[in-house]
């Protein structure tokens, strides 16, 4: 039995973006298109992938570990293709690395900004979480890295700052009291958000209770989604709400790196800018 990759970029793009609407707009396909690919994939491997849950979706425990196995099936071909199109000169690609949670505030304008800066290069994203995309700048997987933590890597500039908010069920966000103790949804360890969260509700001395966790965005929108608890997020998704009383809706801005290549330095200006306007942009939005 052969896979389909295209099948694999779906899937994956599902539970990195949390849904079939906005990995189609990440892959320029249309919802039918990933739909089928879908369930073409389920066919072959013979379980379902997704549980829907009202206008939302969430993995299976089968797709749980399928997601796993598969992201590495995924991430061992694009790195061979790297590897292969950089002894071709200008034909190899332009390698963005990005944390999962800045994909949905600001992604088309980093992109935008990017492809300016190429002069007709191809460009790749690759979504990933902090250490990773530290890792992979170091053994030249990636040719730049939009991080939160960016360990002790000296090339470092800063970028921006990424916006936090608390998120949850409708009636979780707009209760005016907190649960005792809170319940928490967080990203597995190692992960830099994870950390921040944790330490931001110890300094507002606020018990807490892990109540879920999972390696992907879709996961922890899909808890909080069925009411097990608070997650902080750079926004939000179907069925989730922000915080709007009590400490919990207080904002939490986060720092934002880039690491580049040395030969791309002069892409950390045109970044920094378009990480400006979009994120105001969505501010000015939220508070209309």
């Amino acid at each position: 039995m052969d896979l389909d990759p295209a099948h694999l970029r779906s899937f994956l793009a599902i539970v990195r973006y949390g849904g079939y609407h906005r990995a189609a707009d990440a892959l320029h396909l249309t919802q039918p298109a990933v739909s089928r690919h879908i369930r073409r994939l389920e066919e072959q491997l013979g379980e379902p992938l997704f549980a829907r849950r009202g206008r939302g979706v969430e993995l299976t425990a089968y797709g749980e570990r399928a997601a796993a196995e598969l992201t590495a099936v995924v991430n061992a071909h694009d790195r061979a293709l790297v590897r292969l199109q950089r002894g071709r000169g200008d034909a190899s690609p332009f390698v963005l690395g990005m944390i999962e949670n800045l994909v949905d505030p600001v992604l088309p304008d980093l992109l935008e900004v990017v492809r300016g800066q190429l002069d007709g290069r191809p460009l790749q994203l690759r979504v990933d979480r902090s250490r990773e995309l530290v890792e992979r700048l170091g053994r030249g997987e990636v040719d730049a890295a939009i991080v939160v933590d960016h360990g002790d890597a000296p090339e470092a500039q800063e970028l921006g700052v990424l916006t936090l908010r608390w998120w949850a069920t409708p009636a979780l966000a707009g209760s005016d009291a907190l649960p005792e103790p809170l319940p928490f949804v967080a990203y597995d360890p190692p992960c830099g958000l994870r950390d921040l969260a944790f330490a931001r509700l110890e300094a507002l001395g606020i018990e807490t209770v892990l109540t879920a966790e999972s390696p992907h965005l879709t996961g922890v929108q899909g808890a909080v989604r069925n009411g097990l608890g608070y997650a902080l997020l750079a926004a939000g998704a179907d069925g989730l709400r922000p915080v709007a009383r009590g400490p919990l809706a207080e904002t939490v801005p986060t720092p934002l790196s880039l690491l580049v290549a040395p030969e791309h330095r002069d892409l950390a200006a045109p970044l920094r800018a378009a990480l400006w306007h979009a994120t105001t942009r969505r501010t000015l939005s939220a508070a209309a």
